[in-house]
């Protein structure tokens, strides 16, 4: 009775040990309305984390590499949120990200997998044991030995079938197994390769961005050089009536309205003369642009005053253009009475309010420039004037 006992809990055992199985947890996506790079670098890298074996030493070293992306895609993102760079770290992170879930992934499998031959090897010993009482109970003494014999043969019979039955899911599963690890594998090669050409676009995007400053830094200086050639020739015009000062907008050419007929837009012959001479030097000089700006003092209507400005201001730039300069090259603005350099209730400053201002620029500097190079505010003007004795 013992021995049947002892037959019927191995059998049991045996059978528990092939009825074990495993499920995989599935693992649901949820989409996340993501309002930054940054966050949803973040977002990846908390998810591809959550769940990394202890012994996957390769996601680790990703994971650390992703997290140093994101160190620097929130330095990038400070400077400009839409800049081609930041957009390049967050791409880069994303692939991080996934590499990391990969190879979690990866050695979930191969884990499994050990798992698994584990419990084929305990159900081959737990055979065995099985054999083994079997066989020792043949050589003993039992009663109704031929019945025993034939319930041993078919515990066995289904024992044996049993294993096959658990062998053949074994090599199924381990199969399918396989299958993902492999397709797993080449995930992560390609996520791999992915990484190594964003590096490359990054790296040749930074050497274009580093070309591109030196060119602008190299034209810059020409145009200073030019510039700065043009203010020595344009101060052989320095006069009582023209004076020639420099701010941030360019070189400036203020030309007293003596040099027209009073309250008319009539150009004088010597400033016809002065004209003549400044045309010369924008012949030679190209990269030049002018802006021709006039301006009166509040004497009289507002109206009337800002349509004589523009009419000195229009005649200006057609003498320049009947002395042979490019029409495209010049612009004319009157101004009225809204951008006086002195004060209006003098004689002296109304004088001085009455003008026409020629503002050369190279067209290297005028694309560079700063949005705060706009015509002189009545405060910074005094700058530009000529030294008061």
């Amino acid at each position: 009775m013992k021995m049947k006992n002892l037959f019927a809990i191995s059998a049991f055992a045996a059978s528990f040990c092939f009825a074990a199985e495993e499920t995989a947890p599935a693992a649901e996506a949820a989409e996340v309305a993501e309002p930054s790079a940054v966050e949803t670098c973040k977002a990846s890298i908390d998810a591809a984390s959550k769940d990394i074996p202890a012994n996957a030493i390769a996601a680790k070293y990703s994971l650390a590499a992703a997290k140093a992306t994101l160190a620097d895609l929130e330095i990038a993102n400070e400077d400009d949120p839409e800049s081609e760079t930041t957009q390049a770290l967050a791409a880069k992170c994303d692939i991080y990200a996934k590499i990391v879930a990969a190879q979690a992934e990866t050695q979930k499998l191969r884990n499994h997998t050990a798992e698994n031959w584990e419990k084929r090897a305990a159900t081959a010993r737990s055979i065995e044991a099985i054999q083994e009482q079997i066989n020792q109970a043949r050589s003993g003494k039992v009663n109704d030995l031929e019945a025993e014999k034939a319930k041993m043969k078919d515990q066995e019979a289904r024992l044996q079938a049993e294993m096959q039955q658990n062998q053949e899911k074994f090599q199924a599963e381990a199969a399918a197994k396989e299958a993902a690890l492999k397709a797993a594998s080449e995930r992560e090669a390609n996520l791999q390769k992915q990484q190594a050409d964003l590096e490359k676009q990054q790296a040749d995007l930074q050497k274009q961005l580093e070309a591109e400053k030196k060119a602008l830094a190299e034209e810059r200086a020409k145009a200073e050089a030019r510039q700065a050639e043009a203010m020595n020739k344009l101060n052989e015009l320095q006069s009582k009536l023209i004076q020639v000062t420099k701010d941030a907008r360019g070189i400036i050419l203020s030309m007293s309205d003596i040099l027209f007929d009073v309250n008319k837009a009539t150009l004088k012959a010597d400033l016809k003369t002065s004209l003549a001479k400044v045309a010369g030097i924008l012949s030679v000089y190209q990269q030049f642009n002018v802006s021709i700006e006039g301006n009166t003092d509040n004497t009289g209507s507002a109206e009337h005053n800002m349509k004589l400005s523009q009419q000195r201001a229009d005649n200006v730039k057609s003498f320049l253009v009947e002395q042979g300069i490019d029409a495209e090259r010049l612009t004319a603005k009157g101004l009225g009475m809204t951008m006086p350099i002195a004060d209006n209730k003098t004689k002296e400053g109304r004088q001085k309010n009455r003008r026409v201002d020629l503002v050369i620029q190279d067209k290297a500097l005028q694309q560079s420039a700063e949005p705060a190079a706009a015509p002189a505010e009545p405060s910074a003007a005094p700058a530009a004037e000529p030294a008061k004795k």
